[in-house]
């Protein structure tokens, strides 16, 4: 098949059974003694029968543990020529040095963005560039550290000179998701998808017929079942570097794919002038800052 296993399977982590990411959680820490295994030694070392091995092959569309197992050789065999510092594939541990933490972070940040070729549907994107285009007002909003990844994205859209909102008080932001009407678009930010706070805005705007965009991390949360449409920037967990740190860069690299593909759209002069208006605004204020320095 010559698929990247590894990747596939930190792309469907959040979709397996419990079982399922004891399989999923042993071979991502022991990639390189699972290359040597056969059916029935990867069952007896997650504590799985045979059979609950063969039906997580087939949630990463596999139908032979043969070939499961030659992609995930090449997979350790591309990875051990492209990362001589053994960082990627293993786990931060209690007691690395300050070396290894940096070779690994990195290693589990850039693992999580190369996933992204694999997770982005480029249907869907287009899709939600095209809902924001049509949009006459947007609204963003997220709960805990994925407000802050609002906040920028508001900030980013702001500068394009589309009408947007975003607020981080909780009252404040369902009362602008009540008001919300069929002509405007929400979009929720949350890793695990079921945040009180945004399902209930996405409750709210859907009562007053606006469209919902979802970015999270879980296919079977809350919101990605209320959403009009979801982007998913699922990643797998490690007890120091938690999936959901993760997923705030891959949240991140997201909407810059809509704010650049969008810009890359805009022909409207008034847009291009709202941009340039923007960035003239501060770089006014930088002149300023300078010359109170002086």
């Amino acid at each position: 098949m010559g698929k990247d296993v590894f990747t596939e399977i930190r792309v469907k982590y959040n979709t397996l059974s419990k079982n399922q990411k004891i399989i999923a959680n042993y071979i991502l820490e022991n990639r390189d003694e699972c290359v040597r295994m056969t059916l029935r030694e990867l069952g007896m070392e997650c504590g799985l029968s045979e059979t609950t091995i063969i039906r997580f092959i087939n949630k990463l569309d596999y139908t032979s543990y043969q070939d499961f197992r030659l992609d995930m050789a090449q997979d350790v065999m591309k990875q051990s020529g492209e990362n001589e510092d053994g960082s990627s594939g293993h786990e931060i541990k209690s007691g690395d040095d300050l070396e290894e933490i940096k070779g690994k972070v990195i290693s589990i940040a850039s693992s999580a963005i190369r996933d992204m070729n694999e997770l982005i549907d480029i249907s869907k994107l287009s899709s939600a560039i095209d809902m924001i285009e049509n949009a006459e007002k947007i609204m963003f909003f997220g709960a805990g550290g994925s407000g802050v990844i609002a906040t920028d994205v508001y900030h980013k859209f702001l500068r394009c000179g589309l009408n947007v909102i975003n607020e981080s008080n909780t009252h404040i932001a369902l009362i602008h998701a009540a008001l919300l009407t069929e002509k405007d678009l929400l979009i929720l930010i949350s890793h695990e998808g079921e945040s009180k706070e945004v399902i209930e805005c996405a409750k709210l705007a859907k009562r007053g017929g606006a469209k919902v965009l979802g970015i999270t991390s879980y296919m079977n949360s809350d919101l990605a079942k209320m959403a009009d449409l979801c982007i998913f920037s699922s990643t797998n967990d490690s007890p120091y570097y938690t999936d959901d740190m993760v997923s705030r860069i891959v949240q991140l690299v997201i909407m810059d794919m809509l704010v650049i593909s969008l810009n890359t759209r805009i022909d409207d002069t008034r847009a291009k002038i709202a941009m340039e208006t923007s960035e003239f605004a501060l770089s006014e204020m930088k002149i300023a800052n300078e010359e109170a320095k002086k």
